[in-house]
């Protein structure tokens, strides 16, 4: 039985490139095929559910950019997001035209990220950490403390919902049509960065900074446009989650998202986009299903009265995380990439 033997590039341009055997190619195909027709085989509580994944991929592609592939440090990309969002109700109030919003709501995160990144130069690990937390707070103090003319205040911005050839954005489908795009352009974005020079710097620096800078690599620099470019992400996924829950509001992006977001990364697996999207889509289609089952759990009593759902999916996760540490540090990813091996290579032994 005859089997291919592999595919090597050789030449640099063949090694980033996104698409590299007829299968990947086959595999694109029918995936757009999917995303598209999707929604018209869903409810709209799942056509919402997709939106909201779609949206939340982006966050997290981003974040394994910084934590994944740079090795830095971040508990403050919600924060990031909330900028973004904030910015985005902020100029849609005004009159600026989509996607217009967006963009400049990812311009101020860029910035916003690259501030509070550039501790990164000089400190990592533990103190990194505290820094980027203190993001977090610094958001919530700020979008509450400034006139609320500004951005609300405790009550937050409403965002009208975009205008785009006249199209009802109310409706689930047609708002999952306006996020796929941003999702699909960003997550593939994302993989060629990470397979170009600017993805070569993230992994030497991860690796040994002292080694990185000896090759060349300016490490400062390349530690401050990682947290930029994963701020750069955190705003999109922020403007489209304005415009998609109609609100922009500091306590959709609280610390405990940004733990969230570390835990779809770690599940999904660190250093993969693939993992970034497998692990986000797990954790809130297990949110999503708890919140169906936990009404009928709570009436049993077996978990006592009251609200149970946040601790479900916060208990869920929290096993999730511990589990794939302990059996599976490489995460989803790598089950993914060992699954495609073995039927590449059946039925020879492996």
């Amino acid at each position: 039985m005859w089997r291919p033997s592999g595919y090597f590039a050789t030449s640099y341009i063949e090694d980033i490139r996104l698409l590299r055997t007829r299968g990947q190619k086959l595999a694109l195909v029918f995936g757009a095929i999917v995303l598209l027709v999707l929604p018209l085989a869903l409810s709209p509580t799942w056509t919402r559910f997709a939106t909201v994944a779609g949206i939340t991929v982006v966050a997290v592609v981003g974040l394994q950019m910084l934590m994944g592939s740079a090795g830095q440090v971040s508990i403050g990309q919600a924060a990031f997001m909330g900028v973004g969002a904030y910015a985005t109700a902020f100029f849609a109030i005004r009159g600026f035209p989509f996607p217009l919003p967006i963009l400049l709501g990812a311009v101020c995160a860029t910035i916003v990220g690259a501030l509070f990144g550039g501790p990164a130069a000089r400190i990592r690990g533990f103190y990194l950490a505290l820094t980027t937390l203190a993001a977090q707070y610094v958001f919530v103090f700020t979008v509450v403390r400034l006139p609320a003319d500004w951005f609300g205040g405790v009550n937050g911005l409403s965002v009208p919902l975009p205008t785009f050839g006249g199209i009802d954005f109310f409706d689930t489908t047609n708002m999952y049509y306006l996020v796929l795009p941003f999702v699909v352009v960003m997550v593939a974005a994302a993989i060629f960065i990470n397979a170009g020079k600017i993805g070569r710097d993230f992994i030497a620096v991860r690796e040994d900074d002292n080694a990185a800078a000896v090759l060349g690599v300016n490490v400062a620099r390349t530690k401050i446009k990682a947290f930029g470019l994963s701020s750069f992400y955190a705003g999109i996924a922020g403007g489209l989650l304005a415009y998609q829950s109609g609100l922009a509001h500091f306590e959709q992006y609280q610390v405990n998202h940004s733990l969230w977001f570390i835990g779809m990364l770690i599940i999904g697996g660190m250093g993969s986009t693939l993992g970034a999207v497998l692990g986000t889509f797990l954790i809130l289609f297990i949110e999503e299903l708890l919140n169906n089952v936990a009404p009928q759990i709570a009436e049993l009593g077996i978990l006592g009265k009251g609200d149970i759902v946040y601790p479900l999916v916060s208990v869920t996760v929290g096993l999730l995380v511990i589990l794939v540490i302990i059996k599976q540090p490489r995460g989803l990813a790598h089950i993914y990439r060992t699954l495609e091996r073995k039927a590449h290579l059946w039925p020879f032994p492996q």
